[in-house]
């Protein structure tokens, strides 16, 4: 048998017409004050002797109702019962319900407000799609590159910078964490955050993606998903800002994207995903090309994470001189005395081909980019008051050699991310050299060989053995014997989401290895993948060899962002073959120590086809922010010893 249930459905009732919002919420309440009204009015009546009419009792109960004021004004016990009651009613149904009311409304509206709900409405913008390890970093790095900023922002003659981020879910924790990045500062101000995932096209259209000037994707880190990967989130978002674009009224709206992808093998799909410019850069590939570096030359660290860092020193800037057109290169090096020509990125076939360190009598041609390492980009202002000097360009006596591997090179990988399967793909690809690598990681090792067994073309010359072990612990490093190892590498774990955890277990790690290698003559090259660029500085004293791969993924993406060029030079530098920057010793040029200018090191190096960029302290006496010196200009002294390494750009066949 059914029962009515009156007072469920009539709750029920009520609950769906209340979250309608305050308006609904608002006309309930007048609903009730006017019932309450007629009711008071009713039992009074019969009190009235003046027998006034029931509108005007009506009203007598609304205003005892509503202002409290009234209550001392009426005669007689039952009137003033009722006035009470009227009054008291007031102050809970009539004061209470319109301030709950109107009080949640204005926090729902503030709190909306704080989320990034509202659509924004920019033109010419830069457009950061996901909050993640390197979105803050990436910020920083465009707020912190002026000369590319003004030149980014002058092309699209936008009069300022607009900054707008897409988070999952905006937070004053975030907008803090932007103001407490040095780099960004008070500018945290000028940076709009908006509520919303990329691959949502209702959240694109929030932060008005199709009028961005361009648009930056971060990859987010692994989050153990296994079908929904990084990377398929990105290509995602790439479909969905290509249908923004395709639907658009106005045809050919495509913004200019700048994507990481991870995986190696997916960079095709993302090229095919959005039929806009765009450049998208591999960080594994990119990251493990910077490792296979350092095993290869031990302290290039230290020249990467200059060159990557558009926020200290020297930087790589690339820019077009019309008045060049016809000069040699060699003629145009004496018009930089504050900069390093590298050489040019020209157009071919409709794609930007660096060529660096070319012969002194390269000409350059309409539409040519130089590229240049220097401090600023005020120190690349070419005068046009100033004639080119033509001097006879130094004649080349030979090529030397880039000098390989020598038998089989040991390497200890202590940890496991997603960075390993490709720095393995990457020493694959050094012919005629050997390797021995041993994996050491709570990360079980079935489930590494099958990452491995993915890798195209592995070969015979690099060995792999897996061990189960957790490597901070004193017993498992020790019983590994790390000495007989060439280098050791400590990789930053992805098993741990937090960054600070996973760099807690590297550097935990690095300081017992330490204690092991303790003070022996034969120590291995020891490099750290770290996540945080702050915990660097606990490392100092060691003198270890970093890179922070969040930070230099960011500056490569923020970099690309505001210089297309830059994407194509760095392929270049860190690829295999090509151009490459490797360290010479002082015997290879022939030269003794004692005093040399940085222009006598240049001629010297030129000599052999090569351009110096500086030079690298090569002992362990010396800080790590005092062994490198790039650029250090045209007419420095600069003391060189058998311990000082020249830092040269070369091109290896």
């Amino acid at each position: 048998m059914k029962r009515f249930r009156i007072k469920e459905r009539f709750k029920f009732f009520l609950e769906r017409q209340f979250v309608k919002g305050a308006h609904v919420q608002l006309l309930f309440v007048a609903l009730l004050i006017g019932l309450i009204s007629l009711v008071g009015g009713l039992l009074v009546m019969p009190s009235d002797e003046s027998t006034r009419s029931l509108g005007e009792e009506v009203w007598w109960a609304f205003l005892r109702l509503s202002d409290p004021g009234y209550l001392g004004d009426d005669e007689g016990s039952w009137r003033r019962f009722i006035s009470t009651i009227l009054t008291v009613l007031g102050y809970v149904v009539f004061l209470g319900s319109m301030v709950a009311i109107i009080t949640t409304w204005l926090n729902i509206k503030i709190r909306s407000l704080e989320q990034g709900f509202t659509p924004v409405s920019a033109k010419n913008h830069i457009l950061i799609l996901g909050w993640n390890a390197k979105t803050i970093h990436t910020a920083g790095e465009i707020f912190q590159s002026v000369g590319r900023l003004r030149r980014f922002l002058r092309f699209y003659g936008a009069k300022r910078l607009n900054l707008i981020i897409l988070a999952e879910d905006v937070t004053p924790e975030l907008l803090q964490e932007l103001r407490d990045n040095p780099l960004i500062g008070k500018g945290a101000d000028e940076i709009i955050l908006r509520t919303g995932i990329p691959i949502d096209r209702e959240h694109l259209k929030r932060v008005d993606s199709l009028n961005a000037a361009a648009i930056i994707i971060p990859s987010s880190a692994y989050t153990g998903k296994e079908l929904i990967t990084p990377d398929v989130e990105t290509i995602k978002t790439l479909l969905s800002l290509n249908a923004e674009a395709e639907d658009s009224p106005v045809k050919g709206r495509f913004p200019y994207v700048v994507a990481e992808i991870q995986d190696k093998s997916k960079i095709k799909a993302a090229y095919r995903a959005y039929n806009g410019p765009m450049e998208v850069i591999g960080s594994n590939t990119i990251i493990s090309r910077l490792l296979a570096q350092n095993i290869r030359h031990q302290g290039l660290s230290a020249v990467y994470n200059e060159l990557l860092n558009h926020s200290v020193n020297n930087n790589i800037f690339c820019r077009e001189y019309p008045g060049a057109v016809g000069e040699t290169v060699h003629d145009l090096k004496q018009a930089f005395p504050k900069a390093i020509l590298l050489g040019v990125v020209r157009r071919v076939a409709d794609r930007l081909t660096p060529m660096l360190n070319v012969a002194p009598d390269f000409t350059i041609e309409k539409e040519d980019r130089l590229v240049f390492i220097t401090r600023n980009s005020s120190d690349i202002e070419l005068n046009p008051n100033v004639s080119i000097q033509q001097k006879p360009p130094i004649q080349i006596r030979h090529k030397l050699k880039v000098e390989e591997q020598e038998g089989v090179v040991k390497i200890l990988i202590l940890g496991w991310n997603h960075h390993i399967p490709a720095l393995v793909r990457e020493l694959c690809t050094y012919e005629d050299e050997f390797y021995d690598i041993t994996m050491v990681a709570v990360y079980p090792a079935a489930k590494r060989e099958v990452e491995l067994r993915k890798i195209e073309n592995l070969t015979d010359r690099v060995t792999l053995e897996h061990i189960e072990e957790d490597y901070v612990n004193g017993s498992v490093l020790k019983n590994l014997n790390p000495t007989a190892y060439d280098n050791v590498l400590l990789m930053s774990s992805e098993r741990v989401l937090e960054k600070e955890e996973a760099d807690a277990r590297t550097i935990v790690g690095y300081v017992l290895l330490e204690e092991l290698l303790g003070s022996g003559r034969k120590k291995p090259n020891v490099v750290l993948e770290l996540s945080d660029p702050d915990n660097e500085a606990l490392l100092r004293k060691y003198k270890a060899e970093v890179i922070i791969s969040p930070l230099i993924l960011s500056n490569l993406l923020a970099g690309i962002a505001l210089q297309r060029e830059v994407h194509s030079i760095c392929k270049e530098l860190f690829t295999a073959g090509g151009a490459e920057i490797i360290f010479r010793n002082i015997e290879e040029y022939g030269l003794e120590a004692g005093i040399i200018t940085f222009s006598e090191l240049e001629n010297k190096a030129a000599e052999f086809g090569e351009i110096a960029l500086g030079i690298y302290h090569d002992n362990q006496s010396h800080k790590n922010d005092e062994k490198l010196l790039l650029n250090p200009g045209k007419f420095k002294n600069l003391e060189i010893n058998p311990e000082v390494k020249v830092v040269v750009l070369t091109t290896v066949y």
